[in-house]
């Protein structure tokens, strides 16, 4: 049946991941206590698998977005603590309570990295590294030449908010306008399983073939990788870079 095959798919999926999980973690274990060359590390990566990853990659990404979301208001505070007379590292750790979660996160790795002997330009060396994205790249840079070759610190970060959140805003408007092509992407790639489902649910043995001879699951092979590359091509069309 349709439905015993999808959730056999789930189910497929999820153990690959489950797999994939433990056999990275086998993979850690063998080369802390035997080394390279043990048998237990060759075996493992044979079957090593990088879903695992994929979804650290994906959560490092949610969060580096969150962080850029809340990157305006933060300057805007450590702005007025600068404009009332303190050092950098003063104006953060005064507003340190204040901040958005995960601001107050990285400011308070950057005053800990000072307290570890780094330079406050070494520290936010380290909070780009952490962040890779433009708009954390443009607050290190103005925060680096105006400790070290002096200006006004202040209106830099006050010109910086302003432009991350027009920034921002322009992406929203962007994303608004494609929101249709994004939905055709998804709804073109999904009609045939979804057709295949109802045929399945009327007229099974119109659509049994498809499940019980070589022929039928070549046929499903080809629709699903021309879907794949049709959804992924739509997506690329409609997704542009700011």
């Amino acid at each position: 049946m349709p439905l015993d095959l999808a959730i056999a798919f789930a189910a497929l999926f999820l153990m690959a991941v489950l797999a994939g999980i433990v056999v990275r973690g086998l993979l850690a274990a063998s080369r802390r206590g035997r080394g390279d060359d043990d048998v237990m590390a060759m075996a493992a990566r044979v079957g090593d698998t990088r879903m695992p990853e994929f979804i650290a990659a994906s959560m490092r990404r949610r969060r580096a977005e969150k962080v850029r979301s809340e990157l305006p208001d933060a300057l805007d505070m450590v702005s007025n603590s600068l404009s009332a007379g303190l050092t950098l590292p003063q104006a953060l750790m005064r507003n340190l309570s204040h901040f958005p979660p995960l601001v107050s996160e990285e400011f308070a790795r950057i005053l800990y990295d000072t307290r570890l002997g780094y330079s406050i330009g070494g520290a936010f060396d380290n909070f780009a590294k952490r962040l890779p994205i433009p708009d954390v790249q443009m607050v290190v840079i103005a925060s680096k030449i105006g400790v070290a070759h002096g200006g006004n610190l202040a209106d830099s970060y006050r010109m910086l908010s302003t432009l991350l959140r027009d920034n921002m805003a322009f992406e929203s408007e962007l994303k608004a306008m494609t929101t249709e092509g994004r939905m055709q992407a998804l709804v073109m790639s999904a009609l045939p399983a979804v057709m295949i489902v109802l045929l399945g649910l009327v007229k099974r043995d119109l659509v049994a073939p498809l499940f019980t001879t070589g022929l039928g699951w070549g046929a499903l092979a080809v629709l699903a990788t021309m879907q794949l590359l049709a959804y992924f091509w739509i997506r690329k069309i409609v997704d542009i870079k700011v």
